[in-house]
């Protein structure tokens, strides 16, 4: 990736991010690299799983699959192409945020940094957001751009960007998805499966029957096994225990520090916008 002169762009962050790099260190290495903005993808994973309650409350005619996860849409779209009507219908928060992000830095170029190579095919499929970064490719520029791994300007000593969310940190987690969909009141937990790596998704797909997979009404499943935290991209020295922990404390450092700063996303922010995805 080049900065073209006269370009504003704004960098979204995948909030696996801190499963690699220190917070907030990072946001201000991006910011040294030449992106104006830097906004985290929590809220559009807010908006993401607003539209899921919806349409996990209303519609029970089959067994939803959650679609967050770029690698599972292209495998149910080849391997398993009738469950393609199963795939729950909403953008990820990726997509999510582009759109959020588009309404609210117009003329900005959009960069989604992240762990996973197939966000280049969603990304190119949506047309909202202009480059997707790996994290490997992230370092590469660090490296390329003699970017430190510490910096101490304080020019660059800016946080996140508004419209951020603290409780769906934990989205990059196996399970997170469904852990901040607030489910309480349409599912019971019985009825929702979460699972991750392939092998075990493969055998859940070969047995769907008729649109349904056993008495589950969502089935939360990713492609990496522990989540997005363990991407093939993450380039990462930490264990996947200590990629959890790290994920947790970040959250958790969030709610009780940052919740009043004033960069917290609410639905009215995302008014306007048509989250719904077709595949």
């Amino acid at each position: 990736m080049q900065f073209v002169k006269g370009e504003k762009y704004v960098c979204m962050l995948a909030p696996s991010f801190v499963s690699m790099y220190e917070y907030p260190q990072i946001i201000y290495r991006l910011r040294a690299l030449g992106f104006e903005k830097v906004v985290e993808v929590t809220f559009g994973a807010k908006m993401t799983n607003i539209n899921y309650y919806e349409i996990l409350k209303t519609q029970k005619d089959r067994t939803w699959i959650a679609s967050p996860c770029p690698t599972l849409v292209n495998m149910i779209r080849t391997k398993y192409p009738h469950l393609i009507p199963n795939l729950v219908p909403v953008h990820s928060p990726m997509g999510s945020m582009a759109l959020i992000v588009k309404k609210h830095f117009p003329g900005y170029k959009i960069v989604f940094v992240g762990p996973c190579l197939t966000k280049k095919m969603e990304a190119e499929e949506l047309g909202t957001v202009d480059e997707v970064l790996t994290f490997k490719e992230l370092n590469e520029l660090f490296s390329t751009n003699n970017i430190p791994e510490k910096i101490t300007e304080g020019k660059y000593y800016v946080t996140f960007d508004k419209l951020y969310n603290d409780y769906t940190k934990i989205y990059p987690l196996s399970g997170g998805l469904s852990q901040t969909l607030q489910y309480n009141k349409i599912l019971p937990k019985k009825d929702i499966l979460v699972t991750d790596g392939i092998v075990n998704i493969s055998k859940i797909l070969d047995q769907f029957k008729d649109g349904f997979y056993k008495h589950y009404k969502f089935l939360d499943i990713l492609s990496c096994e522990g989540g997005c935290i363990n991407g093939p991209h993450m380039d990462c020295k930490y264990p996947i225990k200590e990629r959890i922990k790290r994920v947790k404390k970040y959250k958790e450092y969030a709610s009780r520090f940052e919740k009043d700063l004033g960069r917290s996303g609410k639905k009215i922010d995302a008014d306007g916008i048509d989250f719904s995805r077709k595949f």
